[in-house]
């Protein structure tokens, strides 16, 4: 059966990529971005399956009414992915106030609020998936980009929690935990650097130095990631989070090894803070 998609960040990257390879396959789409100019071409191919939509994520009334036009278009919608966001690459004490605000509300909250504006609709209609991207970040922490890490750790912890709400009513979500892939996301996240504090040179200086020249190297493609999504919106047993990219792999396996070897050095201490005696433990659901 054909569905309708409402992909968020559709101009580039793997929103782009996801957009192209679901209305190929005949799929109906709400494609939105910041700048709907760079999707005209979606539009002059395909337009009895798609829609543009001008949408910041972080307005949530912009995000209710993107889900509206689905609705009012195509008359379901079945699948949400959440793909809009970015980073800028700096030292924590170096960004400012509103500029950290800005990347995590992109990041974290414009995923928060299309999820609260579609989930009724996926609810009623008792089916649907929720691809939220987040990043292998999200499973450990990198120097330079506190707010960028700090919303993916979110996405992640969000979207666990929300797979375990909704999938006795027929709704999937899973998180996206993708390492580098060949888009612009290096180029934009490199484009803000201020002039680093000395103290700074062995961590954030580290950093850009490894990735000169890394844009467009990347070892992750994003038209297979975009077929991976294409996939996961026929299945309905999927993991909370999914890990694609042999760098993400190993970058997560090598961070697991540390945290491993930390948890055993810090156990007696860890356990020291239970009352004595018998406690019931709290068992949560599986």
């Amino acid at each position: 059966m054909s569905k309708t998609w409402l992909i968020t960040g559709s101009a580039s990257g793997i929103g782009r990529s996801t957009a192209e390879l679901v209305l190929a396959r005949g799929e109906n789409l709400i494609a939105t971005a910041r700048n709907i100019d760079r999707l005209v071409d979606l539009a002059r191919r395909y337009e009895e399956q798609v829609e543009l939509i001008e949408v910041d994520v972080t307005d949530a009334s912009a995000s209710l009414g993107a889900v509206a036009a689905a609705m009012e278009r195509f008359g379901r919608l079945d699948v949400l992915l959440n793909n809009a966001g970015y980073a800028h690459l700096s030292p924590f004490e170096q960004v400012s106030e509103d500029d950290f605000k800005a990347e995590i509300d992109t990041n974290f909250y414009g995923v928060v609020n299309l999820t609260r504006a579609a989930l009724p609709v996926m609810r009623q209609q008792k089916s649907g998936h929720i691809i939220n991207i987040s990043s292998s970040s999200a499973r450990f922490g990198s120097p330079g980009s506190a707010a960028y890490t700090a919303a993916k750790w979110a996405v992640s912890g969000f979207t666990a929690s929300l797979a375990k709400e909704v999938k006795p009513f027929g709704v999937t979500a899973v998180a996206i935990e993708p390492g580098s892939i060949r888009t612009n996301w290096t180029r934009v996240a490199r484009g803000h650097v201020p002039p680093l504090l000395p103290e700074y040179e062995p961590t954030v200086g580290a950093i850009m130095k490894m990735t000169e020249g890394y844009a467009g190297t990347e070892p992750g493609d994003p038209d297979k990631v975009a077929a991976v999504l294409f996939d996961l919106s026929r299945q309905n047993d999927l993991p909370e989070q999914l890990v694609l990219g042999s760098d993400a792999l190993a970058r997560i396996a090598q961070n697991d090894v540390v945290r491993s070897t930390a948890a055993l050095q810090w156990n007696k201490v860890s356990r020291s803070t239970d009352f004595d005696g018998n406690a019931t433990p709290l068992r949560l659901l599986d």
